[in-house]
């Protein structure tokens, strides 16, 4: 079997959650984060970046997954990427910062401060802000509390040159969209090599074939999702998509199969353990 990536969605889950997460990027991630929320940089250094499932409240409680989670001395960031302007992502993405957020600390420790950022591929808020920062707060201004704040990166205003903006962040920023190939992508950032680092991942993982497998599942995941809402068809398409989708995730997790575990094929394909069982 011979897969690659062809067409590049530096917005596709997979992709998004891979690059951030690597050796590769984490210094202009740092450096991201240090400009984004004032974090030393010296403990941005020291941050723990994995993939976040937030705690459940009980064992009923279907499990949420967040695409990034980094742990960074008091404070916990959810990093987010929104591909589409879907009716409840913003909502869904503020409930698992909360789940996060109210999770009990041990006797005598500090609550963590949650921040949650957001990657929009879309202008909800119509400004030509790139960069929106929320704190939960009364009409006159008042802080109720400085232990969770929200912050949009508004993808389709970067760059944007009447913000304050360094210009190596407005740079990474603009790092995340679609490119017709890796050519392209590569020539784009061919001057600067700062960036080398993320284009050279970008390029393995574009030819890692368990990598193209979970690729795949997210845009076939994201684009039916994407038509059902342009539809205008509210819960009942949105289960009839479920549905249809139910069957490509089994044909990806039976090519999973022999490559990865049980638990890894299940979290990559939404499959319970005992379906994928089932297939082998």
């Amino acid at each position: 079997m011979d897969l690659k990536i062809q067409e590049i969605n530096m917005l596709n889950d997979a992709m998004f959650k891979s690059i951030i997460r690597s050796e590769e990027a984490r210094p202009l991630v740092n450096k991201f984060l240090h400009f984004l929320t004032n974090i030393e940089m010296e403990k941005l250094e020291m941050a723990t970046f994995m993939g976040g499932e937030i705690p459940k409240k009980n064992l009923k409680e279907k499990g949420k997954i967040s695409d990034v989670l980094i742990k960074v001395d008091n404070c916990q960031l959810i990093l987010e990427i929104n591909q589409y302007d879907t009716k409840d992502i913003f909502d869904k993405n503020a409930s698992y910062a909360f789940a996060l957020s109210t999770v009990s600390t041990k006797a005598g420790e500090r609550r963590k401060k949650v921040i949650l950022i957001n990657f929009d591929a879309f202008n909800r808020f119509k400004t030509d802000e790139p960069i929106l920062k929320f704190l939960l707060q009364d009409k006159k201004g008042h802080i109720e509390t400085e232990l969770y704040s929200s912050i949009h990166i508004l993808l389709e205003n970067i760059p944007n040159t009447s913000y304050n903006i360094p210009k190596e962040i407005e740079t990474f920023l603009d790092f995340f969209k679609r490119y017709e190939s890796i050519e392209e992508l590569k020539g784009k950032y061919k001057r600067k090599g700062e960036f080398q680092g993320m284009v050279k991942k970008v390029e393995e993982l574009t030819s890692d074939e368990e990598f193209v497998l979970y690729y795949d599942l997210e845009e076939k995941h994201k684009q039916e999702k994407e038509s059902a809402y342009e539809l205008g068809v509210e819960r009942g398409l949105e289960q009839g998509v479920e549905r249809g989708s139910k069957q490509e995730k089994i044909e990806i997790a039976k090519n999973l199969l022999g490559k990865l575990s049980i638990k890894e094929i299940s979290e990559a394909t939404g499959l319970t353990e005992k379906e994928i069982k089932e297939l082998s």
